[in-house]
């Protein structure tokens, strides 16, 4: 039997959702670990289960901090691989150390065989939770989430791992308060500058799948062509059962990004085999052309598809390349930095660091390129010179105590260079 983590209601084994709640379905074994203590963490209630393990969230016994427990499923205990890559996911987020992905903080073996891993307790929504209530993200919305994404998946390449599983169920959104200036276009065709009141912090989960490219002592245990992740968001590489790199996380934010701009995902079918021949050998549908009534800029359009090309050498190389483009693929609404010069609005950012030079650049680049020969203290007595002489031409009305102190200054000047 099945349980339903929320009501408790009984379900058989064929069943996956709670009938009265929509909950997904957790073993009687889930079920039994609420209340228990695993290390030095009591387990409360299930967040979810996926296919590895069952998450939950927790508190530590002694300092009362909030965590989530994900503990790996007791039919997977007997197999080495499986720990092996279940580990994998503990090492993989912690080696990484970037704010956008989960934060591991303890790991453990549980006296009856399966493992645990305690990470950060995250208050937000998933991105699938989102897309499933709300619908298509806004643009401008769905660009800040995928820039984020990119951000926690370059430091992961940086590092040799690659995700493998990509989906916006593994994406989590916390609401942070705002702290960007919007440029937001007004009824009457004019441009406006506006606080953002929040913003989607967002947070990468699950790397319970992802491969480590740099070779250690688990890479032997890897299984060779078994098709890892989700269907609906997997590259055509990954779907043909063949070796990945990072290129196949590109994929797969293409893909995540289409879902967010359009409301669906480009492929879907009711069998997964048919979702993963439409990877291999359809092109996805031009997203302005699939949600018409959307905002989705021609820029954007080709960020998607770029990513989502079938050969992994015509995609983007890396994240910092898909990056660049996605700053170009804002709207109506963009944040400052992104907008374009605007009548009447101080520059901003990089633009705004185009002034004049300063003093002390100009006078470094005459010592160093300058053909005259002259030493710093002559250059520093015909300054003078040309400023005396500028002074009493061009002001005749200099008054007595302002021509005495440029006179002083110039017997000074003259007296060093002697």
């Amino acid at each position: 039997m099945k349980v339903c983590p929320r009501c408790f209601t009984r379900f058989p084994d064929s069943e996956r959702f709670c009938l009265h709640d929509s909950a997904v379905l957790v073993e009687e074994e889930d079920i039994a670990r609420l209340g228990t203590s695993v290390g030095n963490y009591r387990l409360d209630r299930i967040l979810g289960r996926g296919g590895m393990g069952t998450v939950y969230s927790g508190e530590h016994i002694y300092i009362k901090k909030a965590v989530a427990v994900k503990i790996l499923h007791p039919q997977f205990a007997r197999y080495q691989e499986a720990i092996h890559r279940f580990l994998r996911e503990a090492r993989a987020a912690s080696a990484i150390n970037h704010p956008n992905i989960v934060d591991v903080t303890d790991f453990g073996i549980l006296t009856d065989g399966p493992v645990y891993f305690v990470m950060e307790f995250l208050e937000g929504k998933s991105l699938e939770d989102v897309i499933e209530r709300d619908g298509a993200v806004e643009l401008h919305r769905a660009l800040n989430i995928a820039n984020q994404i990119a951000l926690a998946l370059e430091a992961a390449h940086s590092h040799g791992i690659i995700h493998r599983d990509l989906k916006p169920d593994n994406i989590m959104l916390l609401k942070r308060p705002g702290r960007r200036d919007l440029v937001r276009m007004s009824p009457d065709q004019s441009w406006i500058t506006e606080r953002e009141e929040s913003y989607d912090f967002v947070k990468v989960l699950d790397f319970g799948i992802a491969k480590s490219l740099i070779p250690d002592e688990l890479s032997a245990e890897t299984v060779q062509g078994a098709v890892f992740g989700t269907p609906e968001y997997m590259s055509p590489e990954a779907a043909r059962g063949e070796e990945v790199d990072h290129r196949a996380d590109v994929y797969s934010l293409g893909v995540i990004l289409f879902d967010m701009l359009c409301g669906r995902p480009p492929f879907e079918a009711a069998q997964s085999s048919e979702v993963l021949a439409m990877h291999i050998n359809k092109a996805p549908p031009t997203p302005r052309d699939f949600a018409p009534h959307r905002e989705i800029t021609e820029m954007a359009e080709q960020v998607m598809l770029k990513a989502m090309e079938k050969d992994p050498g015509r995609r983007y190389q890396d994240m910092t390349e898909f990056r660049h483009d996605l700053e170009g693929a804002y709207g109506s609404i963009s944040y400052r930095r992104h907008a374009p010069p605007r009548t009447g609005m101080p520059p901003r950012g990089q633009e705004a660091r185009q002034q004049p030079r300063r003093l002390t650049e100009e006078l470094d680049e005459w010592i160093h390129g300058d053909a005259s020969r002259l030493s710093v203290e002559q250059a520093r007595v015909m300054a003078l010179v040309d400023r005396a002489e500028r002074s009493f031409t061009n002001a005749p009305t200099m008054s007595p105590a302002e021509a005495e102190r440029l006179a002083n200054a110039l017997d000074r000047a003259l007296d060093d260079e002697e």
